[in-house]
Parts: structure tokens; C-alpha cells; sequence
């Protein structure tokens, strides 16, 4: 048996381990999501971001990784981490455009930024791509911060025509008055 010299093994390996991230890596970052999710649980906000934030990096095409990366640094609260927030789910948009998830955790980024009028456009635009009134009760909310009245109407009964019955539209339309 002829012997590998460790130069030609090291090369081997290193291009065997090559392929595979390649080839495996929606695998690797649906574990690095599975992981940050139990380091979240586990009360590790810290662990979780950068858990979400490697598997955000390693397949940028994954909706599932963004969405938590921004969720996680809207739940830590940090210093900076409203923008980094809003930068992580604006970027995942470019390859998922209209991903309501996603759309709502730039709305709370910008939000939390004092960008009204965008968390506004975000909120409306998930309103009607996932067909929840509660991001029209909150474009809606928006709209209010910025005293625009017709606006806020608007959304609201833009939630109304998604569900009759939500009460906090309802009840926000009537204190506006109609």
C-alpha cells in the first residue's frame, strides 16, 4: 500500500470539507437556526444572535435565519441592535421580497428607530401579503405618530375588510370618529 503524504491527505481534506459547505450549507444553517432557537430558550440572547447571525451569513437566502436574527436583536434591545435589526431583515428582503416575517421585523426596526413612515409601508405591505389585520392595526398606529389621520383611517379599515371582527381596529376607528 502506497502512503499519502500529509501535504496531499491535508489537501484532500480541506477540499472534502469544501464541498460539503457547499453542498450542505441550507443544512448547516438550518441547524445553526435549530441551535439558536435553544440557546434562546435557554435564555442566551446573546448566543442566539450569533447563532442566527452565522446561519444568516452562511445561507443568505434563508428567510427562517434572518427573520430570527432581527427577532432576536429586537428582543435583546441593545445598543445598536434596533439597526442592526432593521439592516439584517432589509437585506434578507432583496432575496425575499415580500416576505411578510420578514417585512414585520424591519417594520419593528424602524419603529424602534422612529421611522414611521417606514415602519408604516412595511407594516401595510405585510397587512396585505400575509393577510393579517394586525399589521394593518399597526401601519395604521404608524400613520397616528406622524398625525396623519386619513391614513391611519385608511389602514384600519383596510384591517376591517381582512376581519370584520378585530376589535382593536374597530376600536381605534372609533376613537379617530369615522
Amino acid at each position: 500500500m502506497t502512503r499519502i503524504p500529509p501535504a496531499r491527505r491535508f489537501a484532500l481534506a480541506f477540499a472534502s470539507v469544501a464541498c460539503a459547505a457547499v453542498l450542505f450549507r441550507a443544512n448547516v444553517a438550518a441547524a445553526l437556526v435549530t441551535r439558536g432557537d435553544d440557546l434562546l430558550r435557554a435564555g442566551d440572547a446573546a448566543g442566539a444572535v450569533r447563532s442566527y447571525g452565522r446561519a444568516a451569513w452562511l445561507d443568505e437566502r434563508s428567510a427562517i435565519a434572518a427573520d430570527r436574527l432581527a427577532f432576536a436583536l429586537l428582543m435583546r434591545r441593545g445598543a445598536g441592535d434596533a439597526g442592526s435589526a432593521f439592516v439584517a431583515a432589509d437585506a434578507a428582503l432583496r432575496t425575499n421580497p415580500g416576505n411578510p416575517a420578514l417585512l414585520a421585523d424591519r417594520a419593528f426596526a424602524a419603529r424602534r428607530l422612529g421611522r414611521w413612515r417606514s415602519a408604516e409601508r412595511d407594516f401595510s405591505v405585510a397587512a396585505g401579503t400575509a393577510r393579517d389585520p394586525r399589521y394593518a392595526h399597526l401601519a395604521a398606529r404608524m400613520a397616528q405618530r406622524v398625525h396623519d389621520v386619513r391614513a391611519a383611517r385608511e389602514h384600519l379599515l383596510a384591517a376591517l375588510a381582512l376581519d370584520r371582527g378585530y376589535a382593536p381596529a374597530r376600536a381605534l376607528l372609533t376613537r379617530l370618529g369615522r
